[in-house]
């Protein structure tokens, strides 16, 4: 099993922080593409669902964001609030 600590910033904080930082406050769809790890050979990059920290971020940034994910081996696209259900609010 991999663990992912949260030390490290995930690609989709990083766009969404440098959007943000360009004037760009409202997103339509995400996509997150995973890149083999050089140790993993020849690969193609794979979509996969966000974590949960950048779950969150998207949906405090644009709540009706769709997220573009693989389920099942297909691509399939969803609302960011079918991902973080219950979300917690202030």
């Amino acid at each position: 099993m991999d663990i992912f600590p949260l030390t490290a910033a995930c690609a989709e904080a990083i766009a969404i922080g440098n959007a943000i930082a360009q004037g760009k406050n409202e997103f339509h769809t995400i996509v997150a593409v995973r890149q083999p790890h050089p140790d993993e050979g020849k690969m193609e990059p794979k979509v996969v669902s966000p974590c949960g920290m950048c779950r969150e971020l998207i949906s405090d940034y644009s709540p009706e964001c769709f997220v573009i994910l693989k389920m099942d081996g297909e691509l399939k696209k969803t609302k960011i609030e079918e991902l973080i259900p219950l979300k917690y609010m202030r």
